[in-house]
């Protein structure tokens, strides 16, 4: 077995009281409101910290994407975790690289750049998306940057391509900003196929990051487990373990079942 092999069954490990590899995403940092945050983007910084340090009290080290899938590949990834954000919110991305670096955390920030600069489509006004100026420096702040296609779309609904052009472009980009390879990215909305999958491969990206809970380990479909504002501390630690999914199955069929315990 191929030691991405040996995490495929995440969750039932996880029951064994190992520190199984994870994956999770946000997407930033802030004290919005549901009524101005209606998607759950926004995690309390001070939950954050809070989260970093529960997972590190855990026994995991966060490393950055490229890391963690490198050692599950090797099936030595036990107690890794990699802590993500998508889109790139500009405060967000410099509080959360702070808290990082604080605490010896390796940060995976993936960025559509032609976003650069502009206000997030889906939070209020004046929540700026980084300018390109700005990635270096986090970078060098110790964030490992990935690509999130170039427009921030959905890839699988585009013609080929238009997805290999979204791909290949926000890579360029990055590459010309940071003056070195980009091999990592994730799927806007988290969606892909087997042809996106394919064109990511051709792209030049070794690892790609999917949105949809714990699963197999796949190189070009990472699973990831999304953080909103509602993930409290226990969520956290199923969400961890891959055992967050198991268990609202298990409260569902309670409901659709009485009597079942």
């Amino acid at each position: 077995m191929s030691g991405a092999g040996r995490f495929v069954r995440h969750g039932l490990a996880a029951t064994t009281g190992r520190r199984m590899p994870f994956a999770l995403s946000y997407h930033g940092l802030g004290e919005e409101s549901p009524e101005d945050d209606p998607h759950g983007l926004m995690t309390h910084p001070d939950a954050f910290a809070a989260q970093l340090d529960a997972l590190l009290g855990l026994g995991y080290r966060l490393v950055g994407v490229s890391e963690l899938w490198d050692a599950v590949a090797r099936g030595e990834a036990e107690g890794l975790g990699a802590i993500t954000f998508d889109d790139g919110l500009a405060d967000s991305m410099h509080a959360a690289s702070a808290l990082c670096a604080e605490r010896g955390v390796t940060p995976t920030m993936f960025l559509a750049p032609g976003l650069f600069g502009e206000d997030h489509p889906d939070l209020p006004p004046g929540r700026r998306i980084l300018r390109a100026d700005e990635v270096p420096a986090l970078e060098a702040a110790g964030a490992e940057i990935g690509a999130h296609s170039h427009g921030h779309v959905e890839l699988p609904v585009l013609p080929p391509e238009r997805q290999r052009g979204e791909l290949r472009r926000s890579r360029a980009e990055l590459e010309a900003l940071l003056g070195h390879p980009v091999t990592t990215m994730a799927y806007p909305f988290g969606r892909h196929d087997a042809t996106t999958v394919a064109l990511a491969a051709e792209a030049g990206y070794t690892v790609a990051c999917a949105n949809d809970g714990a699963g197999p380990w796949a190189a070009l479909a990472l699973p990831r487990e999304p953080v909103h504002p509602s993930t409290s501390l226990a969520r956290l630690r199923l969400k961890s373990a891959g055992l967050y999914g198991p268990v609202l199955l298990l409260k569902r069929l309670k409901g659709r079942r009485p009597g079942f315990r």
